[in-house]
């Protein structure tokens, strides 16, 4: 088993070196066979294996013909099919002219197209045919193509049969390729999204009270000489804040380590937590108003929880470039939407406001966030300065369908 596995795997990765072997043990075994098993097959087969010019001729014109069964299929099927015609008219012995030429015709038809197999098939069955017509009616000896016409289209079905199973394993193989690239590409997408929503989700729930810890810093370092009360008050706020920070990263990170299995189900934030984000606005020293009916609208889950992160991401701006300016939060339904705004007045320039060496710094992400969040949600998102030097912030959600 593995010395004949040795010597095919080898052969089959080389078809050029396995076709020129077959075609030189073909020659040989049927130019020198003859001679060797002569008397012995004439008494027992009445089979005449005399050897002439001609017949030796085409006998090797056959051998070399099959040495190019793979690169040149059309081509040896041309020869071998000339090599058998001539052998019949002429009536000389080329015994390998019909094994030639049923595996000449089995090469050609699985490779080519199913058509074109069955028109070769077809006009070597005829040029079988006609030969054997022309040398009755040249020699007067009819010969008996039937058999040669037989097998000839027996290979033909079975290299069609041989090219539909190949042709479905391809494309089954394609198919399950295709699907582990989807698999892939899908997984790939998905660690992507996940990127970004960690980093949104990060953002949303550490921007806030990071911000608040660089303004009460500052206030504190302004007024720690001047007023220690109000600087402590400030470190206080400062200390809250950070330990919320830490709070939300465990948080965070803790949903991270786990498996799917055992991740939280708590519902996300939603305007029902919006007095929360005003109180701690408050504590910070800006002057929040909120103007919203007495029962909140009705939304989504993605607009409830995007109107929540709007409101926290733009207090927290506020904190960040214009601490202690006035804010309005405004929640109203109009239709079938529900507008949530978020004003707030030009910055006031006080000492109290910023430290000497305090500047608003931002990447502009929040607002990337906020769009992205509303976007995802079904509605819409406008943001710019008003027109006394001040900024706002408007969502427009879509209600939850039994609402509308």
């Amino acid at each position: 088993m593995d010395l004949g596995r040795s010597v095919v795997e080898p052969l089959r990765r080389r078809p050029a070196v396995a076709d020129a072997l077959l075609g030189v043990v073909a020659g040989v075994v049927f130019l020198v066979g003859p001679v060797v098993a002569r008397d012995g097959l004439r008494e027992r087969a009445h089979v005449d294996l005399t050897l002439t010019a001609p017949g030796i001729a085409l006998t090797v014109l056959a051998a070399m013909a099959l040495t190019q069964r793979r690169r040149h299929p059309a081509l040896t099927l041309t020869v071998l099919a000339t090599v058998a015609a001539l052998s019949i008219v002429g009536g000389w012995q080329v015994l390998l002219a019909t094994p030639a030429l049923i595996l000449a015709v089995y090469g050609y038809s699985v490779r080519a197209p199913r058509a074109p197999a069955l028109v070769a098939a077809g006009a070597t069955s005829i040029t079988v045919v006609l030969a054997g017509l022309v040398a009755g009616l040249w020699r007067g000896r009819w010969g008996q193509p039937d058999d040669v016409v037989l097998w000839l289209w027996t290979a033909t079905a079975v290299a069609v049969a041989v090219q539909g199973r190949r042709a479905t394993i391809a494309a089954l193989e394609d198919r399950a390729r295709r699907a582990e690239e989807s698999r892939e590409e899908t997984a790939r997408r998905r660690v992507a999204e996940d990127r970004v929503r960690i980093a949104r989700e990060l953002h949303d729930v550490i921007a806030h009270h990071v911000a608040v810890i660089s303004v009460q810093s500052g206030v504190a370092e302004h007024l720690v000489e001047r007023d220690p009360a109000a600087a402590r008050e400030a470190l206080h706020h400062v200390r809250t804040s950070a330990k919320s920070v830490l709070t939300e990263l465990q948080s965070v990170l803790g949903v991270l380590r786990q498996d799917e299995s055992a991740l939280p189900t708590a519902p996300a934030p939603g305007l029902s937590g919006l007095d929360s984000l005003v109180r701690s606005a408050r504590s910070m020293g800006t002057a929040v108003e909120v103007r919203s009916p007495a029962s909140m609208p009705s939304l989504s889950l993605a607009a409830d929880s995007a109107g929540f992160r709007l409101v926290q991401e733009a207090l927290t701006n506020v904190q960040k470039h214009a601490a202690g300016a006035p804010t309005t939060v405004q929640v109203e339904t109009t239709g079938t939407t529900v507008v949530l705004s978020v004003t707030n007045a030009p910055p006031p320039h006080t000492p109290a406001a910023h430290g000497p060496h305090d500047a608003p710094t931002g990447s502009g992400l929040g607002l990337v966030g906020m769009r992205e969040r509303v976007l995802a949600a079904g509605g819409s998102l406008e943001t710019g300065p008003t027109a006394d030097g001040g900024f706002r912030v408007t969502a427009r959600l879509p209600l939850a369908q039994e609402d509308r």
